[in-house]
């Protein structure tokens, strides 16, 4: 039976990324008022990469998360989408330099951060030798320098071997958590909780204390903004 997304109780804390559609300030106010009113608290919020490397992006986070901050505990989550092209006679920040930005123009407002992993990698099928040359892993790292917690979300069954170099790198332990990707691919409900088995045994085995998190609720789509909540 398919759940009734109407119905579904939205928790206090959001444990899915929203998104806001750039220069949607009506919207964004709307979607507080929203919120606060279903007793909303936390909210981890999505930056897209793509879009803050737009003539806009920048200004608009700016404006976007002081906002949010005055009424909700932020958690930041960056997609690392910047496979994606669009044409800009801007200047295209990269993964670091616009977390970078986050961190020190906006770090009071938030201590945790999750960072997804650059899906052309995958397509790629690219290993890197020195897993901190890596992105995501060298801006886990830099974000850590700084301060902040950190987490990696959209974590999928090809990202096994991946793992497992980050275990041996000893980098993963310094991880609060893996988030899994339960929609991204094939037949992954049917899998995931194998695969969840699977990752938790390796920790136990190796010692690595960070949590494994999956999204056990249907995903909810929270109105005006025009991207589904990804968890």
């Amino acid at each position: 039976m398919n759940p009734d997304l109407s119905a579904a109780k939205i928790p206090s804390e959001l444990e899915c990324a929203t998104w806001f559609r750039v220069k949607s300030k009506r919207e964004v106010n709307l979607e507080i008022e929203r919120l606060k009113s279903e007793g909303v608290t936390s909210l981890k919020l999505g930056i897209e990469c793509t879009k803050f490397n737009t003539k806009n992006g920048l200004k608009w986070y700016d404006w976007l998360v002081p906002t949010l901050a005055k009424n909700f505990n932020l958690e930041l989550c960056f997609d690392n989408f910047s496979s994606e092209r669009i044409k800009t006679s801007y200047r295209k920040h990269s993964f670091s330099e616009i977390v970078e930005h986050f961190i020190l123009r906006h770090g009071q407002y938030f201590n945790l951060i999750e960072l997804w992993r650059n899906p052309s990698i995958r397509q790629k099928e690219e290993m890197f030798e020195n897993i901190f040359t890596e992105d995501v892993v060298f801006t886990a790292t830099w974000a850590q320098y700084h301060g902040k917690k950190v987490g990696l979300g959209g974590i999928q069954t090809v990202d096994f071997e991946w793992i497992t170099k980050l275990i041996s790198s000893h980098f993963l332990n310094t991880i609060e958590y893996l988030q899994l990707d339960m929609e991204s691919e094939d037949e992954w409900s049917r899998n995931s909780k194998f695969y969840e088995k699977a990752l938790q045994g390796l920790f136990s085995a190796k010692g690595v204390n960070t949590r494994i998190k999956t999204s056990e609720t249907p995903t909810l789509v929270l109105q005006p903004s025009t991207k589904n909540i990804a968890c």
